[in-house]
């Protein structure tokens, strides 16, 4: 605010009267305008009419406001226009007219003349206009209601403050007057339609812009200023254009600058304005507010600290109650940052506190403010910052929740932002969340996020995220699927964008697949999503398949077997229906036959949904359809040759046929996506061939063998989408390339008995074929010799038997192609026995004598090679020659007592045992752990016909693999026999060697074999079931889990690390025996088993597990009758840790006959009235030492555990 003059002791403020010209009506316009000239208004004068001389004189006019020619007024013009003021003030001045249009025309004349004088007149100018002057001041003028008066009043009002500066016209109180009315026509601006809107926009410019609005400061008109500031704040709107809002601010931040007290009642009006969920307060009001806040944030930062401070500490509630100081520091925020410095350990206080609600709230304002666009996180803010991330560990699940979809918000605005590194950990770290709902909220910000801006989330990040698909809940496992199918399906739209041209993705497809062996999703859902979400309909197929070509290139072992998985379940399923359709258009001669038909048709559908019941049902009630038209979008999306687009089109006429509402409109939705060809189909063939040969142009390995894996997975389910394509398939398979003629052999042995007619034309294929079969690799043999069976009437016999002649002639010479002949020769084998034994001995002496039984001199430099490394060529041969004796003992037809399988038993035995064929042959130790794997491997291979023949001791040697030397080794057994376990290819009690190898709790591998034996018990479980469920006629014991225990017995028992039970005072040294014992038994009875799933189980599981021991300890060993007593012992520890483990059940008394392997235990006579449960108290008197300690050391260790997580250091 101005300071006094020194000599006058008055105050001198800047003011002009006049109008802009641009705002003078038609009337007004009429005659020339006066320029624009700001006025230096001297001490006013005081109440009683004295006053002093003007200190200050006018100031100079702006050039830019300078006349031009011929606009100005000359001294007999202004004179003229004072004689028109004198007639004007005589009549204001007398009576006034009664009727307000009379009067604003009059007052209006009078505006027009103050404009044409100019300031600073003559004393006879002044003379003359002083009645003017005096009239318009009369009480009965200054109280008029006419809003049109009180207007054109305010008008002249500011023409003779222009015209007297600097000195003051009028006293003080009636300047207060007259600041009253100037103030009240700024109501009339919120009507922009009103007849004299533009005089009130002029007034407000006026006062705007020759700063009129601070001599209410020296009137002090506190309540009128606080009134305009309200009144402002109610009218502005979005209809005022910019200058009229513009006026506002300047005006109200004219004021805050020169007051030198911001008053309370001031201060709240501006602060009630803020706020986004403000009732009653428009967005321009906000906006308005502001922007004053921001232009006079320096004289408001300490007005504004005390507010906010004062509310932030709880005092002065009532007084504040309508501004909610939340909303106040939102805006401040984006406006005058700095002024919020001091309200950080307030705010961080809030943060912390205990009441839910109050964190709630901020954590509600932090995240918007973060979260704004364009506004960076303040320096004073960064503690707060990184207390705001901390929430995501609050202990109220809404808060977490709204930081994280706040966060979200943050990186949406800006993914670039210094914190975004910061934010996304925090956010990955609760995907690990106790609360699904968080689990999935942070799924969908990250993917929101992804799906945004493509490199605003790294790809490790969304693979974590990926990982979601393997929660613990359903809903978060579904979400995160369909979100991570939103994120690839953008993906390849975008595909033609450089920022997004690349494979960064392609891994999602693999990931979806993998989700098939959930037992929470069924082959349906994942159709679904990669039929229908991974790409918008209108995706080009040229463009599909490329997609699927670059992701098939990230597949695994088990994301291709997931593929195959989902094939052949819409293999069976279109068969099924096909079945269906036929037996729809039978005629109805045996209804009751007909009928059975169809419901086996059902039963055998429904098992391929994941409810098979209700699918059952669905199917009988979409039986009862009479609508021919359904049948025939069916069958027209059952036939291979339909297109995509026309499949598309017709399911979902077929859709809309029934209608959303009706009851089997998602079941139909599901089952007409298996039946079609939307996944695979002809167009989809096409261009994967067309694929392969553009990639053997560019010579891209990686994705033809894609382009093969694709092709093999269609041909092995569907082989009638390759008809019409066989000369793309031989062209392919004459090019020079060894993947392609891999992968074309591989297609032929599926596909090339149903294009077999179309094959016949062409004598080149077989020929090819012939070819890789004798000079080829091993596996375009092994697909050749299959393919020529495949494409030929008499399965290949005629075409295999001359190449089998070929064959051997050529084993003599000893080329380089042996090993491919040993594999065809295998292959021909297994596909026609018939053949290969018109010349097998001769086949079976030569491997034997000059392959197994014969010594290099490369294998005598080699043999002080104790590493493991790669086989040597001699060994590679070996081994090639094992698997063509063993594929000569598994014919894949007529499989009957082979009778070079004993003589097969005994070689593997001795590679085995020695490590070669014989003691006496020389070779390096990894070549000899290379033929001992290969032997086992051969072993496990034998069992799926052989069971039987396989000896007691060449099991033994087999599990013992497991103990080897070589870590490598032993990985590569278990794994294999963790495969065919899964696959169900090998007995359960080859999981026995999971066990052998454990003589310790710390073992590294622990808990992966005991992960390996939940896998093997579920499988078990599953066997036992629907042998339960059939009926079927069959000891069912042998497929319980349990029924290891017998194996696992008599293994330990058998094992050379076997301690002498009659020495048991060395305990540590029973460790290979307890803890194999104990790993089995917690995995069938303990907590981390699965006996807890089924009411009942653990109980039943109890019983079987002492039944066998009870059986074991009633037999003797069948293959060392001096084993017995330690296979008595044993059991006699099993029996007490499996009550240790279920004491709840030590009472159970039943007991149960258990058939024992007759290989390893014969029967024992006992007396008759012997009791089976007294025999348990025939314990070996070791037991229970042994027990104790090594109960003490899992006991210990795992206090360890818990001391090292309370005290990490």
């Amino acid at each position: 605010r101005p300071k006094p003059d020194p000599q006058t002791g008055h105050f001198a403020h800047e003011l002009s009267a006049s109008l802009p010209h641009q705002f003078r009506n038609s009337e007004s316009q009429k005659g020339n305008a006066k320029p624009l000239s700001p006025l230096r208004l001297g001490p006013r004068l005081d109440p009683e009419g004295g006053g002093g001389a003007g200190a200050a004189s006018a100031s100079r006019r702006s050039p830019a406001r300078q006349f031009a020619a011929g606009q100005g007024r000359g001294g007999g013009g202004m004179a003229a226009v004072a004689g028109q003021l004198r007639e004007l003030g005589d009549k204001l001045g007398s009576e006034l007219p009664a009727e307000a249009e009379a009067l604003a025309k009059l007052l209006e004349q009078a505006a027009e003349c103050l404009h044409g004088i100019e300031q600073s007149p003559g004393s006879s100018v002044m003379e003359a206009i002083q009645p003017c002057l005096t009239a318009v001041v009369r009480k009965e003028l200054l109280k008029h209601q006419d809003q049109d008066v009180k207007v054109l009043l305010a008008t002249c009002f500011c023409e003779i403050t222009r015209i007297t500066a600097p000195e003051a016209p009028y006293s003080d109180d009636v300047l207060r007057t007259i600041f009253r009315l100037i103030v009240g026509t700024f109501g009339g601006l919120a009507d922009v339609n009103s007849h004299y809107f533009s005089r009130r926009v002029a007034i407000l410019e006026t006062v705007a812009r020759y700063r009129a609005c601070v001599v209410m400061l020296d009137l002090e008109c506190n309540d009128l200023i606080t009134d305009m500031f309200r009144t402002f704040l109610e009218i502005v709107s979005e209809n005022h254009e910019t200058n009229v809002v513009k006026s506002m601010q300047t005006i109200m931040a004219l004021i805050i600058e020169e007051s030198e007290v911001i008053h309370q009642s001031l201060l709240h009006v501006l602060l009630s304005a803020l706020g986004r969920k403000k009732t009653g307060i428009s967005l321009s009001a906000r906006k308005l507010a502001r922007g004053v806040i921001e232009q006079s944030a320096g004289k408001l930062e300490p007005y504004i600290k005390k507010f906010l401070t004062s509310s932030l500490a709880g005092a002065n509630s009532s007084a504040n109650g309508h501004i909610d100081h939340h909303e106040v520091i939102f805006d401040v925020y984006q406006c005058a940052p700095r002024v919020l410095k001091v309200v950080v350990p307030y705010i961080t206080g809030e943060l912390l506190a205990d009441e839910v609600e109050m964190r709630s709230k901020s954590v509600e304002l932090l995240g918007e403010l973060f979260s704004l666009p364009g506004v960076p996180v303040l320096e004073s803010f960064k503690s707060l910052f990184i207390e705001f991330l901390k929430r995501l560990t609050d202990r109220v699940v809404e808060i977490r929740l709204s930081v994280t979809e706040h966060l979200k918000k943050c990186l949406i605005s800006n993914h670039s932002r210094p914190e975004a590194p910061e934010i996304i950990k925090a956010l990955c770290d609760r995907l690990l969340d106790y609360e699904e709902n968080v689990r999935k909220q942070v799924v969908a910000a990250v993917c929101d996020v992804a799906c945004h801006e493509f490199g605003a989330v790294p790809i490790e990040t969304i693979k974590l995220v990926a990982e979601r698909v393997r929660d613990k809940s359903l809903p978060v496992k579904c979400y995160t699927m369909e979100r991570l199918a939103d994120i690839y399906k953008l993906y390849c739209l975008k595909g033609s964008d450089s920022s997004t041209n690349s494979d960064n993705f392609e891994w999602i497809p693999g990931k979806i697949l993998r989700c098939i062996y959930d037992k929470d999703f069924r082959p349906e859902s994942i159709e679904s999503v990669l039929c229908a979400s991974l790409f918008p309909p209108e995706f080009p197929t040229k463009e599909r398949v490329k997609h699927w070509v670059i992701a098939a290139t990230h597949f695994d072992k088990v994301e291709m077997k997931a593929l195959e998985q989902i094939l052949l379940q819409k293999q069976r399923l279109q068969q099924e229906m096909l079945k269906y359709m036929s037996l729809r258009q039978t005629s109805q001669e045996d209804a009751a036959d007909l009928q059975k038909r169809i419901l086996g048709c059902f039963r055998s559908m429904s098992r391929l949904f994941s409810d098979a019941v209700k699918a059952e049902e669905h199917l009988t009630m979409l039986h009862q359809l009479k609508d021919e038209n359904i049948w025939k979008m069916f069958a027209s999306l059952l036939d291979c040759a339909t297109t995509f687009n026309n499949a598309w089109s017709i399911r979902v006429d077929l859709l809309k046929s029934l209608g959303e509402k009706h009851e089997l409109y998602d079941f139909v939705s599901t089952l007409s996506m298996r039946c079609s060809y939307l996944l695979v189909n002809k167009e989809y063939v096409k261009e994967i061939l067309s694929a392969a040969s553009e990639q053997k142009s560019v010579g891209n390995t990686k994705l033809i063998s894609s382009c093969m894996d694709l092709l093999t997975a269609i041909s092995s389910f569907f082989p009638s989408l390759l008809s019409g394509f066989e000369e793309d398939i031989i062209e392919l398979l004459k090019e020079d390339n060894e993947v392609l003629k891999e992968g074309i052999a591989h297609v032929l042995s599926k596909a090339g008995g149903n294009i077999r007619e179309q094959l016949a034309s062409s004598s080149s294929v077989a020929l090819l074929l012939e070819r890789l079969c004798l000079e080829g690799t091993r596996k375009q043999a092994k697909y050749s010799v299959h393919a020529l069976a495949a494409i030929t009437k008499d399965d290949g016999l005629m075409a295999l038997s001359v190449l089998y002649k070929r064959l051997v002639d050529l084993l003599e010479e000893k080329k380089v192609h042996l090993p491919s002949i040993l594999q065809s020769l295998g292959c021909i084998a297994q596909i026609a026995m018939p053949i290969f034994e018109t010349r097998g001995e001769e086949i079976i002496s030569f491997i034997t004598k000059k392959i197994l039984d014969c010594s290099d001199d490369t294998a005598k430099v080699s043999a002080d090679k104790s590493e493991w490394g790669d086989s040597s060529h001699s060994c590679l041969l070996k081994i090639y020659g094992i698997k063509t004796l063993v594929k000569s003992c598994l014919p894949c037809k007529d499989a009957q007592v082979h009778p070079g399988i004993e003589k097969l038993m005994d070689i593997l035995k001795s590679i085995l045992t020695y490590g070669d064929i014989s003691p006496n042959m020389i070779s390096s130790a990894s070549d000899k752990a290379h033929l001992r794997l290969a032997a086992a491997k051969a072993v496990l291979r034998l069992t799926r016909q052989w069971d039987h023949k396989v000896p007691v001791d060449v099991f033994y040697l087999t599990l013992r693999i497991s103990q080897d030397d070589f870590p490598q080794m032993r990985k590569l057994f278990l794994s294999k026999v963790h495969q065919y376990i899964k696959e169900r290819a090998l007995d359960a009690k080859y999981a026995c060697a999971f066990l052998i190898g454990i003589d310790d709790y710390h073992t590294p591998q622990y808990e992966e074999f005991q992960h390996n034996l939940i896998e093997v018990s579920q499988i078990c479980q599953q066997v036992k079931m629907r042998q339960l469920s059939v009926q079927a006629d069959v000891n069912l014991l042998t497929a319980y889990p349990e029924y290891i225990i017998p194996y696992l017995v008599h293994v330990l028992a058998h094992d050379p690390s076997c301690p002498n039970i009659d020495k048991y005072e060395d305990v540590k040294a029973f460790a290979p025996i307890y803890w194999p014992l104990h790993l089995l038994l917690s995995t069938l009875l303990g907590e981390e088993g699965l006996q807890y799933s089924v009411p009942g189980m653990k109980k039943e599981s109890f019983m079987t597990t002492l039944s066998i021991f009870r059986s074991i300890k009633c037999s003797k060993d069948a293959v060392d009758a001096n084993k017995t007593k330690t296979l008595h012992a044993i059991c006699d520890l099993g029996i007490l840790i499996a009550k240790r483990l279920c004491p709840d059940q030590i009472n159970v008394s039943e007991n149960q006959t258990v058939p024992l392997p007759a290989q390893l235990y014969a029967t024992v006579q006992n007396d008759q009235n012997e009791n089976p449960v007294e025999n348990d108290e025939q314990k070996w008197s070791g037991c229970e030492t042994i027990l104790s300690h090594f109960e003490a050391l899992m006991t210990a260790n795992v206090a360890e555990v818990h001391n090292t997580h309370l005290c990490p250091y």
